[in-house]
């Protein structure tokens, strides 16, 4: 049954989605739609349009500067009330046994979100070393092993209408380079969604070190942002005196920095991120 809303947004990386979509091939009996909403410095619509593909897929344009949360929201303008929305970054490789068995886990009708696994090096044991408390309940101490998580990475997941409707259906596009998987997990549970991830589907992400949102770094202070995106989260999921907790913790670690180094950056990003944090809507 074609009940798969597909979203892929893309960035100067034809070849790598020109791959993408031909491993969907193997998907094309589930597609209802596919949106490609790219944001590339060349066209590529005509090199897409060449591929031999079993499904149709609707293309849109949209201006570089915008996030990629921005372009995702583009890509819901089209959505038709399928079951499932399944969000794919343009840069992964997928399976045939890998499709069948999204198709089997999800058939049950038990799960909310799926997250399948992203394969590397070692996956049987590396383990993961939790920082925070957070990080106990969004990220698994071993990856080979399924789980609830909170962290739902925005570029790879499935989930069905009704919680991610109850999430607020859109992407909240304030998040640039830093904090949508975190985001984007918070609010599935708290619009009570079973999450699950299931490292037994092995998906192939390729990291390629050109496109996607790579070149922000070019044009902002990426650790400024991702400090103010910090305390910009915290103060949506958490209360004032959570936020101002982690602010009061950046700041003493940022003196401890400044004593043992003579270096200054850490403390006046932590108070300059806090102060722009403050300004956002």
């Amino acid at each position: 049954m074609k009940n798969f809303f597909l979203v892929i947004p893309t960035r100067d990386r034809v070849a790598y989605l020109s791959n993408l979509l031909l491993d969907l091939n193997a998907f094309s009996n589930y597609i209802s739609q596919v949106i490609i909403v790219d944001q590339s410095q060349a066209d590529i619509e005509s090199d897409i349009n060449k591929l031999p593909l079993n499904f149709s897929f609707t293309f849109v344009k949209n201006e570089r500067e915008k996030s990629v949360n921005h372009s995702r929201n583009q890509a819901l303008k089209h959505y038709k009330n399928e079951e499932w929305l399944f969000f794919l970054d343009d840069d992964l490789r997928i399976s045939n046994v890998a499709f069948q068995q999204i198709i089997e886990i999800l058939k049950p009708n038990i799960i909310d979100v799926l997250i399948p696994g992203i394969q590397f090096e070692k996956m049987e044991t590396a383990e993961f070393k939790y920082q925070t408390i957070l990080d106990t309940i969004a990220k698994p101490h071993n990856f080979s092993k399924p789980r609830f998580r909170l962290q739902v990475c925005s570029g790879l997941n499935i989930v069905k209408k009704d919680v991610f409707k109850d999430a607020g259906f859109l992407f909240d596009e304030n998040f640039t380079t830093w904090g949508d998987d975190w985001d984007y997990g918070m609010r599935l549970l708290q619009a009570g969604a079973n999450i699950y991830y299931q490292p037994k589907i092995l998906v192939e992400h390729l990291e390629v070190s050109v496109g996607g949102q790579r070149d922000k770094g070019k044009s902002i202070n990426i650790e400024l942002e991702k400090q103010k995106l910090y305390f910009y989260f915290y103060r949506k999921h958490f209360s004032n005196t959570v936020l101002k907790q982690q602010f009061y913790l950046g700041i003493i670690e940022g003196i401890k920095i400044a004593l043992r180094t003579g270096k200054f950056s850490k403390l006046k990003n932590c108070i300059k991120a806090y102060r722009l944090m403050k300004l956002m809507k």
